[in-house]
């Protein structure tokens, strides 16, 4: 969100900060994150990213990891370590290999103590002492040594990436450990394309007729209370429908307010559709495409139908479960 640096340093507290973006792009604003998956839109799959965030903003912290005080474009540093990421990036980490027999370590040290020096007197004496004792081997994991430089980007400098890191399961280990070597120093990074484009954050709720909720919130039964069946009997089949789709981890979630009020909708940008489900009871599941659903999702059943704008149609009858897990297991 955009914001300006006060002009006096407030008193730090124990609650997370607020990050200041340099666009309306995606920011991820946690200590860190253990997965992409679940922190980046489905959509930025196998693509190009950049990561930056506002050196302005962050001007006391880009001094304590190594920059000056007047930033030029392309001026890089290895930063310094202020925590567990920045120290594997700088240094890397040692993994015990408990699967392995134990080998022999010698280590040397300082042994610090008083000797005799006659007529009750002593003094202080520092000898190295070497010790061998017994251990796991250790396995090096070579440092990162990822280095943050900084970019001019309409008119603002920018602490960023050297180069783009690509999203996809060959890199993702690269930059989960880039994003999170950001969170470790500024609180927050923003995510840009390769183009230094801002990425569209899918938690902004557009105007739609739809109620869009945050990523990776479940569908309570007591927000469809108004819309789901009273008998007993089906209450709980049209809950496990939408339990069923949900269980494939949606990228985004939207329920009908207007004229699909009854549909819930769930999009799936990595598998390009989305599924267009109905809470009434015998109805039916559109598939959609995912690139334009918002467009779609705006005409009437008949319009979709009439002008070949449904990939598949899914009634609500025997065998709709295996129809269903046929569709999302057989897309990537």
């Amino acid at each position: 969100m955009p914001g300006t640096q006060p002009e006096q340093q407030k008193p730090q507290s124990s609650e997370r900060p607020e990050p200041t973006s340099t666009s309306q792009g995606f920011v991820i604003n946690k200590r860190r994150i253990r997965s992409l998956a679940s922190n980046l839109p489905g959509s930025l799959h196998n693509k190009n990213l950049l990561l930056a965030v506002d050196f302005t903003a962050n001007f006391d912290k880009a001094k304590l990891i190594g920059f000056g005080g007047s930033p030029s474009t392309g001026d890089t540093v290895l930063p310094k370590t202020t925590g567990p990421v920045g120290r594997f990036n700088a240094f890397g980490r040692e993994v015990i290999q408990r699967n392995r027999e134990k080998e022999s370590f010698r280590r040397v040290y300082a042994w610090t103590h008083k000797e005799w020096a006659g007529r009750g007197e002593t003094n202080t004496v520092t000898r190295l002492v070497a010790h061998t004792y017994w251990r796991f081997p250790r396995l090096l994991v070579e440092p990162p040594a990822l280095e943050l430089t900084v970019k001019e980007m309409a008119g603002k400098s920018l602490i960023t990436i050297p180069k783009a890191a690509h999203y996809d399961a060959a890199d993702e280990a690269e930059l989960l450990h880039a994003i999170n070597l950001f969170l470790e120093l500024f609180g927050y990074v923003e995510i840009f394309d390769e183009e230094f484009n801002p990425v569209p954050d899918p938690r902004v709720v557009r105007r739609l007729n739809w109620v869009i909720l945050p990523k990776g919130e479940k569908i309570s039964e007591k927000t469809l209370s108004g819309i789901l069946s009273k008998s007993k009997r089906i209450r709980p089949v049209e809950l496990g429908r939408q339990e069923k789709i949900a269980s494939y981890r949606p990228d985004e979630r939207a329920v009908g307010v207007a004229g699909f009020d009854g549909y819930i909708i769930y999009v799936f940008p990595s598998k390009g559709l989305a599924i267009l489900e109905s809470l009434r009871y015998g109805n039916a599941s559109y598939i959609l495409n995912s690139s334009n659903w918002e467009t779609l999702s705006k005409m009437t059943k008949q319009q979709l139908l009439s002008n070949n704008l449904v990939q598949a149609r899914e009634i609500h009858s025997a065998g709709w479960d295996g129809r269903i897990d046929k569709l999302l297991r057989g897309k990537k």
